[in-house]
């Protein structure tokens, strides 16, 4: 009963928020840039940060520019601006500091307040495309694509509102999306993507769905090599991510040894001590350590060169073989004017 009456009263403050940003719209900032948002209907990871990989990739011939959040960092309620090679600060997110060392010439502009930092961005930078990283509920920007992750590994009970489930907003938003991308297709079995293409095609029938596979790229050493594990090594995977098992199906994907896992919470910031930690616990059962990429940017060189971390380097794109921007114009959606 107390969780029924705590996710409706979370369900009406969401409404609350809606509704008063489609009154006054005029509260909204309209950049002269284009404003792509990829997005989550729900909590936890759903893959963004790779589908913002691909998409930077594929739109590098326009002057791009990503607006982020900045979860959980001291620039979260300011504001940063993080381009070139740094040094940078260590307090920046994961996902900023990862897109960064993709993308070192691209300007990423974090907090909270995406309108503010739409704004400087236009002055500083003048660019053609912003894309919006965890954009769908950000209501104070006017967003021209919605692209929305939703993950094909999800248990059905969670497609239900806060707390009982682990939506943000209820499912007939997503009819309100430019296409829904169902990430993890790789690893769900066909039965249940199926079962989640009917439910996404009951929610919004008129929203074209795009199935998407996680790919790994490989091993990589701690200096960027890309490396070929032996079949007699064995691993320890730790990582700090939203949902760790497909990281830990990546691996076995290429056919490694995966005897042991840690696990932090998501976004989770690694103390010198649990990695002196980790690093003893690898040693005393002579397990090599392995982390996701995201999770490497965390990492000082120096100790990760001590620690020899290996990370593992993914790709996300769709099922199709397509790129997005080519999957996305099929379905009459242009990134790019």
């Amino acid at each position: 009963m107390m969780l029924a009456y705590l996710t409706k009263i979370y369900g009406s403050l969401t409404a609350a928020e809606r509704i008063f940003f489609a009154i006054f719209d005029f509260l909204k900032y309209r950049p002269q840039a284009r404003v792509i948002s990829v997005g989550n209907l729900s909590m936890g990871g759903t893959g963004k940060t790779p589908v913002l990989f691909e998409l930077l990739d594929e739109l590098k011939q326009h002057r791009c520019c990503v607006l982020s959040r900045g979860y959980r960092s001291p620039w979260e309620r300011s504001f940063y601006h993080l381009q070139g090679r740094g040094p940078h600060p260590s307090e920046l997110t994961d996902e900023a500091l990862l897109l960064n060392s993709r993308f070192p010439e691209v300007p990423i502009f974090l907090g909270k307040n995406r309108h503010h930092a739409a704004i400087i961005a236009e002055k500083r930078f003048k660019p053609e495309l912003m894309l919006l990283d965890d954009g769908f509920q950000y209501r104070r920007l006017h967003k021209d694509i919605d692209l929305v992750l939703f993950d094909a590994m999800a248990d059905f009970s969670e497609a239900q509102l806060i707390p009982a489930g682990r939506l943000r907003e209820p499912a007939w938003r997503l009819r309100q999306a430019q296409a829904v991308l169902l990430t993890r297709c790789e690893t769900a079995p066909a039965e249940k993507q199926a079962e989640w293409l009917s439910w996404l095609k009951q929610q919004a029938p008129k929203v074209p769905v795009i199935r998407v596979q996680t790919l790994c790229d490989g091993l990589y050493d701690w200096c960027g090599n890309r490396i070929d594990a032996g079949k007699e090594e064995r691993f320890l995977a730790f990582s700090a991510i939203g949902r760790p098992a497909g990281f830990y199906s990546q691996l076995r994907s290429l056919g490694l040894n995966l005897v042991d896992n840690a696990e932090f919470r998501d976004h989770h910031r690694f103390t010198a001590a649990e990695l002196q930690t980790l690093a003893a616990k690898a040693a005393q059962s002579n397990l090599r350590l392995v982390c996701t990429e995201k999770d490497f940017c965390k990492i000082s060189p120096e100790i990760a060169e001590q620690m020899r971390v290996l990370t593992l380097r993914i790709r996300t794109l769709p099922v199709s073989g397509q790129t997005f921007t080519s999957e996305l114009a099929a379905h009459g959606i242009k990134l790019a004017e």
